[in-house]
């Protein structure tokens, strides 16, 4: 439970970040992190230990694309504004690469795409259950370890902070900039590994990707095995590209490897790249087909309808589906985000989309 002040306390720390940054590089035990985190020590060592696990997170699931199920963990009130806040602080302390797209401000997926625009070739590579193979000890380390060279007790305490079941949870606000952290050395050499190759290299949390103009893809990155058969094409990672992935303590998700030439679609982070960035012909196609439902037979019956497809098609309960209108508003804004608000599809879509709710609210 929140105590009085707790809950009258601000949820962002007021400092600038170059001042966060030397606080937190001069932490020393770790009362130091409680006075960082504008909390009192006592109630900090009871919201990491004191609190049953049961307590201290909320476990639910969501869908994947893919039809899969994602396990969320999202921290109780207390803990999130206590990760709320030392994410602050880690955001003022880490300096992301320019190839680091995923959970850094200004930057998307549409970011991580565009330096693959209009390359012969796009390798995607996805690296598997990445926020569950950072463990707590990885997270220790990196705060261990330099630039942070952080004494061991304060290390395990904000690691403490940092996860759940030992290792990082995701749904926990702090997860995003610590796996970014954890990544920094693997970062830094598939970046070497793309420039020794003439490539351009970018990571958007595990989706990694390198592109090139060359008349051939680079042997030592990836090529296609041509002893099997069509059907059976398969993409060999070279062996360079695996070691550095597993010495950074990851693994390949290997059904998710794909070596794309641009004479067939080429996608970054579900983003089309052959030309400019473009969303996929099926994804317009399900914004009209959603827009339509609505126009004909009216929003309850679109929702209703779209509940039904949407849990059968999942397989889930219809508790878990998100709004029909949210779910289509979503949609038009990212359409928008990839094409530019200017574009003639994101207009006419916004304007029917904008049409419609006027005429829900008239009625």
């Amino acid at each position: 439970m929140l105590t009085e002040t707790e809950m009258n306390s601000s949820l962002i720390l007021l400092e600038d970040c170059e001042k966060l940054k030397q606080e937190f590089l001069n932490l020393k035990e770790p009362r130091d992190i409680a006075a960082l985190l504008d909390i009192t020590y006592d109630r900090l060592i009871y919201h990491i230990y004191g609190v049953p696990d049961s307590k201290k997170y909320l476990e639910f699931k969501v869908p994947k694309k893919s039809g899969q199920m994602r396990k969320i963990s999202a921290p109780s009130t207390a803990l999130k504004i206590i990760q709320r806040k030392l994410s602050q602080v880690l955001y003022s302390v880490y300096d992301p690469k320019a190839s680091v797209h995923g959970f850094i401000p200004s930057r998307s997926i549409l970011t991580n795409a565009k330096p693959h625009l209009r390359k012969r070739f796009v390798l995607n590579i996805d690296l598997k259950d990445f926020f569950d193979s950072i463990h707590f000890g990885r997270v220790r380390g990196i705060f261990m370890a330099p630039p942070y060279n952080l004494p061991q007790d304060v290390s395990r305490v904000l690691a403490q902070i940092c996860c759940f079941s030992r290792k990082l949870p995701q749904g926990a606000p702090t997860s995003p900039v610590v796996s970014n952290m954890i990544c920094a050395r693997l970062d830094s050499q598939l970046r070497l590994l793309a420039k020794e190759h003439h490539c351009t290299f970018t990571r958007y949390a595990d989706d990694i990707t390198f592109s090139t103009t060359l008349p051939v893809f680079p042997q030592r990155l990836a090529y296609i095995n041509s002893d099997l058969k069509e059907d059976e094409e398969k993409v060999v990672l070279g062996g360079s590209l695996v070691s550095v992935v597993r010495e950074n303590g990851f693994e390949i998700n290997w059904k998710k490897v794909r070596l794309q030439h641009r004479s067939h679609h080429q996608e970054v982070t579900g983003i089309t790249v052959n030309q400019f960035p473009n969303v996929k012909r099926k994804f317009i196609r399900e914004i009209s087909m959603m827009l339509h439902i609505w126009d004909k037979y009216g929003l309850e019956s679109a929702r209703k309808r779209h509940l039904e497809l949407i849990s059968e098609a999942l397989k889930i309960s219809e508790e878990e589906v998100s709004d029909f209108r949210e779910k289509l508003r979503g949609k038009i804004n990212f359409l928008g985000m990839v094409r530019g608000k200017n574009d003639s599809i994101y207009l006419k879509y916004l304007g029917w989309y904008c049409s419609l709710s006027s005429r829900e609210r008239s009625s």
